[in-house]
Parts: structure tokens; C-alpha cells; sequence
């Protein structure tokens, strides 16, 4: 019987795994249907890297969570039954996904996708030969979360030449017949094309055409925002070409989505201890997240904390205010645990420095003194309290932001307006700023950013942002405000 417990336990062990991960994969549904057609029935419409495309895409998708339907040269039968599957698939999911490379075409303002058994004799033949993208997109709408649709699909089409002059003489002529039009964006829809709406995209000479050959690499980059990493696809995109293919982004998101999150597991297991080099292992994995400033400052800290140990003499001409400060712990405390962690002698335990810590934490949340926060953040001993003091520095106001609360409880004396060249010549402010005076309370302060951090991030200007950063009344914002700017490239 005791033989068979650690087995029994071992088989116990096994089966809770599997529930949790079932469970976390259960907490975010992503599904994607991938498909690359590149040998035609028709061979003068053969491409080279479609098949390819489709595979590596296919690929780079299950590494990040997406239950993947993945066919290649597709009839249109194959289509249909793809289309049939990826539906069904799609109902309810948090998020879903379409990537085509091969041939399209648009009618009339409408596009299609051409199976590889196409052929494109009259506009009949085009309705019912080849699959309208209306009905890629029906697919998408089962999805309850992100919908994305990325359309490799622009190469040059001899078919489509053909098919105009075959349609000259009648009433309805084929209208527009290079690229794709332009798709009209539905809620929570992101469209990606390879090139601008109208325009012919470049198959490219490598495995991968340029442009899924700069979305494979950005896929790669954990932490981006969609929108932030389709703008640096677009740009790499123009880079390689020389700017003669221009990829074009339609996005109808309202809140942010990132198809890379592998730096999320990593941070959540790293956030709460004082490892350095765990640290800086991810700044360098993850250079693109947004935690990555996080991981800096952690990392800047437990440097700091570690070289005022190394050094404590460095310590030694602190202002008087400083050394005076620690006398109202002699009454709890030895007179030498009265001085600074970094001065703090060897002979005291972890529980002893936990256990001072502590009681100055408590103090320092009845006076809100952030300086004092701020001091007894670089002389923390005790690593495990450090997520509590973060939290109550950033709880704290500044210094402008007290301010403002404390003329908030003044009685108000009306001041003229100020005139249109006051403060910074040539500079205008913002006019919900020019609207809200000191005495607005907090939680209105916080909506109003909040609703101008909405539009600059729907309109992502570098100057808005910069303005945003300086004139931010609501301090709890700060954080998505840093990495918006951080996306942008600007400080």
C-alpha cells in the first residue's frame, strides 16, 4: 500500500496539471484559419510563396495559443470546407483570425479569393468560382472578441486583364481590377492588407513574400500592440521595397490586443522577487513589452540597493533631518535598528529588518509624506514589502498634484482668464484643460484623461502624446501613458 502512494500522488499531481492548463487554455480562445494557394489549374497564375507564407504563418500562430485550420492550393470545394470548419470554430471565440496569401480580385467594389481550380470566364463564373470576402468576414463575426483579417493577396493577376476585355462590350464593366478595394471596418474588426487598397503587392524572390516576411518578424516581438505592431510591419514592408508596396491598416478596436503575450507568463513569475539577473534577462528577451520599463526600474532599484550595501559610507553625510528621523523607533527598537537598512550591522536577522520595516511602512501610510516614501524606498531591507511600498508611492500624489488638492479646499477667488499669450509662445492648450480648474475632483480629473488618452491613442500623434505626458492630472493613468510614448518612440 505505502509503495503505491507516491505513484498515486505522482498520477494525482499529473491530472491537476493537466485541469490548470486546460483552464488557463480556456481563459483566452483564439482560433485562425490559414490558407496559401499557390499552384493554379491555370498555370500562368502560379506564385511562388503563398504555399509558404501560409505554412510559416501557420506555424508562428500555435506557438501563440491559436487553434489553427491550415490548408494549402485549395480548391474551392477545400475552401468551402475550410470556411464550413473555421465558422463553426470561431463562435463564441475570444478572438479569431483569417490570413490568406494567393490570388484575389475585386468586382464592382467587391472582393474575392480564388481557389486554385478558378476559372474566370464571365462575371458568373466570378460569383460562383471563387469566395467572396463577405462571407470571410461572416465567419469572423461568430467571434465574441478580436477579429482579424490579413490579406496577402494582392499579386498581379493575368486573368483579371483578360476577364476586362472579355466584359468590354457589356452593360456592367469589371471597374476597378487592381488589388482589393477598400473594406468598410465593422466594431472590433482589424483589416490588414499587404499594400494599399487598389494597388499590386510583390511576391518577393525570398521563401516569404516582403510583407508576410516582416509580419513573421514582428509576430515574434512579445508584448506589441496590434495596431503598434502592424505599423512597424507597414514599415519594414516600405523599407524592403524601397517604398513601392505600402501596406494599409483599417482597425476598429476599443481596447488594446497583443497576438504575442509570452512575456506575460515571465513577468508574473519574476514581478515579486528581487533577482537581478532574472531582471535583465527579460529586458533583453522582451525589449518590445510594456513591462519592460517596469523590469528597468525593478532592476534599477535592486542595482542601487545593492551598491549602497557594497558602499554604506556613502551614507555618511546625510542631512541632519535624515539622521533625526529614526529617534521615535527607539522605543520599539535596538538604538542600532534605528539607523537605515544600508547602515543597518550584520548581526540583525531577516525577521528583525521585516519586522522594522514594517513599522515604518505603517507610519509612512498615516503621514503620506512622499518623500519620506521615497527615502525608505531606497533603504528597504525587507524585498517581500516592496510590491506594498510601490503601491503607495504611486498612491501619493506629487508634489503639483497636492497642490491642487489643497487649493481644491480653499475658498475660490475668481482670477481673470488668462490671455490667448500666456505661458509658451505659440503654444495652445488643450481646451478640456482650459475648462478644469483646480477644484474639480479627482475622479472627474481621471474621466476627462482618461477620455483624451482614448483619442490620442485613436490618433497617435508624438506632439499629443508629449502634451498628454506633461499636463496629466490623474497620476494612475501615468503608467499607460509611458508606454504609449514608449510605442511611439518619444520621451
Amino acid at each position: 500500500m505505502n509503495k503505491l502512494l507516491p505513484s498515486g500522488v505522482a498520477a494525482l499531481c499529473v491530472a491537476l496539471a493537466v485541469v490548470l492548463w486546460a483552464g488557463a487554455a480556456w481563459a483566452e480562445r483564439r482560433v485562425a484559419l490559414v490558407i496559401g494557394n499557390s499552384q493554379y489549374k491555370n498555370a500562368s497564375l502560379a506564385l511562388t510563396n503563398p504555399k509558404n507564407d501560409a505554412e510559416d504563418v501557420a506555424a508562428m500562430l500555435r506557438t501563440l495559443g491559436f487553434e489553427v485550420i491550415h490548408t494549402t492550393d485549395a480548391s474551392k470545394r477545400d475552401f468551402d470546407l475550410a470556411m464550413t470548419k473555421f465558422a463553426r470554430l470561431a463562435i463564441d471565440a475570444d478572438s479569431a483570425l483569417f490570413y490568406y496569401a494567393g490570388h484575389a480580385l475585386q468586382y464592382q467594389g467587391q472582393n474575392y479569393l480564388m481557389p486554385t481550380d478558378v476559372e474566370l470566364e464571365d462575371e458568373f463564373s466570378l460569383r460562383y468560382q471563387t469566395v467572396s470576402l463577405d462571407d470571410v468576414r461572416a465567419s469572423l463575426e461568430q467571434a465574441r472578441g478580436a477579429k482579424i483579417m490579413i490579406l496577402d493577396a494582392c499579386r498581379n493577376n493575368p486573368l483579371v486583364d483578360r476577364l476586362g476585355r472579355r466584359m468590354s462590350g457589356v452593360t456592367r464593366n469589371i471597374g476597378a481590377v487592381r488589388g482589393l478595394a477598400r473594406i468598410d471596418k465593422g466594431q472590433g474588426m482589424v483589416v490588414v492588407y499587404a499594400t494599399a487598397a487598389d494597388e499590386v503587392a510583390k511576391d518577393g524572390s525570398g521563401r516569404n513574400s516582403p510583407f508576410t516576411a516582416a509580419l513573421l518578424k514582428r509576430l515574434g516581438d512579445a508584448g506589441l500592440e496590434i495596431a503598434t505592431m502592424f505599423r512597424r510591419v507597414a514599415a519594414d514592408v516600405v523599407e524592403q521595397t524601397d517604398g513601392q508596396q505600402r501596406p494599409e491598416l483599417l482597425i476598429s478596436l476599443i481596447s488594446e490586443y497583443y497576438l504575442n503575450q509570452s512575456d506575460r507568463p515571465v513577468w508574473d513569475r519574476i514581478k515579486d522577487t528581487a533577482d537581478q539577473t532574472a531582471f535583465r534577462d527579460f529586458v533583453n528577451r522582451f525589449p518590445s513589452s510594456p513591462r519592460a520599463s517596469d523590469a528597468r526600474y525593478r532592476l534599477q532599484m535592486l542595482e542601487r540597493e545593492q551598491s549602497a550595501r557594497v558602499s554604506p559610507n556613502r551614507n555618511d553625510k546625510q542631512p541632519a533631518k535624515a539622521a533625526a528621523e529614526p529617534q521615535k523607533q527607539q522605543l520599539t527598537l535596538a538604538p542600532p535598528a534605528s539607523l537605515p537598512m544600508s547602515l543597518q550591522p550584520p548581526t540583525m536577522t531577516q525577521e528583525q529588518v521585516c519586522k522594522h520595516d514594517e513599522e515604518r511602512l505603517a507610519r509612512l501610510r498615516a503621514s503620506q509624506a512622499r518623500d519620506e516614501v521615497i527615502r525608505f524606498e531606497r533603504e528597504l531591507g525587507c524585498e517581500r514589502l516592496r510590491p506594498q511600498l510601490l503601491r503607495l508611492r504611486e498612491s501619493i500624489p506629487a508634489q503639483g498634484e497636492q497642490d491642487r488638492r489643497e487649493d481644491a479646499q480653499r475658498p475660490q477667488v475668481e482670477q481673470p482668464r488668462p490671455t490667448a499669450d500666456a505661458g509658451s509662445p505659440g503654444r495652445k492648450r488643450d481646451a478640456s484643460l482650459e475648462a478644469a480648474p483646480s477644484s474639480i475632483p479627482q475622479e472627474q480629473l481621471c474621466k476627462r484623461d482618461q477620455e483624451r488618452l482614448s483619442r490620442v491613442r485613436a490618433s497617435p500623434a508624438p506632439d499629443e502624446v508629449i502634451r498628454l505626458a506633461r499636463e496629466l492630472g490623474c497620476e494612475r493613468l501615468r503608467p499607460q501613458v509611458l508606454r504609449l510614448q514608449e510605442s511611439l518612440g518619444v520621451n
